[in-house]
């Protein structure tokens, strides 16, 4: 009998958590069902400067378990000087099949997808030995809404990585947009409504087979980067399409005005505080040219600036393909909470029909308090 032939390239799945114990019952899955399987797990620990342990194992047990200070406590370091590396020299030694990775806790899954897919190793790329299989989020459904809709932060946890003030809300929320798949064994029906609303239209389904799912299938996964990284573009914002159930709603806010800078101020607590999970894309008349990108979980906002409307590339759009009339749209996420607060409070921030009359050139180059937010106004900025 021939031995079966090795893939070209290691399948590599992704495992995001912020809760030790559901990534573990992962990890213990893939080890247990998947004999011809390695397991890479990192943590990382230390403020400022930080020390990365990476234990890698299989069926035998363990492989190599080794400590390596890093310049900083940060995922990016953690990827470009050992996760990566590690990859590339295990999927040469072609011992293994496929490969867990198990990322340290609260980590984000848009940067780890771009290194396996856009990283270099020894100058060549990664993807030379590597395939992104997936990105499976493990979460604990018992500690899901208090996670996702919590004030906790990161730190407050002890899983911040660095000088990272966010809530971790905000980071739970973009494990589940950014994963194939969803393991929440034991999720209750309004844990179940939460995660459908949150997560990818196509993961809605696999939420709840989560504790039905074998280490082994969930390593024999495919996935799409484009349509993950369109879902994260602000530029594309949408619903999931999940039903209102359970105290869950989702109400999809769109509108082609700009919002008038002072009145989002004034409107940000009733936008953005409470039991809400919000995303989206914004304009101010004060900067047209620019999407401007709205995140919120757990209590906490990130506004930032997702650069222009419509992006270079191939067929008129970006990486992501993304390119859209310049609009205002934000999705926001509530539980018990009053969707028309939040449904007044946005329409209350647009320009009026007669501040739009008067025309849109008299904003631009204004202050409008966003400058912490955005940087500082282009005076020479067109509308």
């Amino acid at each position: 009998m021939t031995e079966p032939t090795r893939p070209t390239r290691l399948p590599v799945t992704a495992l995001i958590a912020v809760d030790a114990a559901a990534r573990d019952a992962v990890v213990m899955s893939v080890q247990l069902d998947a004999p011809d399987a390695v397991v890479v797990r990192h943590d990382l620990s230390g403020a400022g400067a930080g020390v990365l342990r990476r234990v890698v194992s299989d069926a035998t047990g363990v492989v190599e378990d080794v400590t390596t200070p890093l310049d900083h406590a940060c995922l990016s370091c953690a990827l470009r000087e050992d996760l990566l590396p590690t990859l590339v020299r295990l999927a040469r030694e072609g011992r293994w099949s496929a490969a867990l990775l198990a990322l340290p806790l609260a980590s984000e899954p848009v940067p780890v997808v771009r290194g396996l897919l856009g990283g270099a190793v020894e100058g060549a790329p990664a993807r030379r030995w590597l395939d992104l299989a997936g990105v499976v989020c493990a979460v604990d459904a018992g500690g899901l809404l208090h996670d996702v809709l919590g004030d906790d932060l990161l730190d407050e946890r002890d899983l911040a990585h660095g000088d990272d003030d966010r809530s971790v809300g905000e980071v739970v929320a973009r494990q589940l947009r950014g994963a194939d798949l969803v393991l929440a064994p034991g999720a209750s029906g309004r844990e179940r409504a939460l995660l459908d609303h949150l997560a990818l239209p196509g993961v809605r389904a696999q939420v709840e087979q989560a504790c039905d799912t074998s280490g082994a299938s969930l390593l024999a996964r495919r996935h799409d980067a484009r349509a993950s990284a369109r879902w994260e573009d602000p530029r594309a914002v949408a619903p999931s399409g999940a039903p209102d159930a359970d105290g869950v709603w989702t109400l999809d806010l769109a509108d082609w005005r700009p919002v008038h800078p002072e009145r989002l101020h004034e409107n940000l607590e009733r936008l953005a505080s409470g039991h809400l999970v919000g995303r989206g894309r914004f304009w101010l008349p004060t900067r047209p040219g620019a999407v401007g990108v709205w995140d919120g979980a757990g209590g906490q906002l990130s506004i930032g600036d997702a650069g222009p409307w419509q992006l270079p590339g191939r067929d008129g759009g970006g990486a992501t393909g993304a390119g859209v009339d310049r609009s205002t749209r934000l999705v926001v996420t509530g539980v018990d909470e009053d969707p028309e607060r939040v449904r007044a409070a946005f329409a209350e921030s647009l320009l009026t029909d007669a501040e739009l009359a008067a025309g849109l050139q008299r904003w631009v180059g204004r202050p409008d308090g966003f400058d912490a937010w955005l940087g500082e106004v282009g005076a020479d900025e067109a509308a």
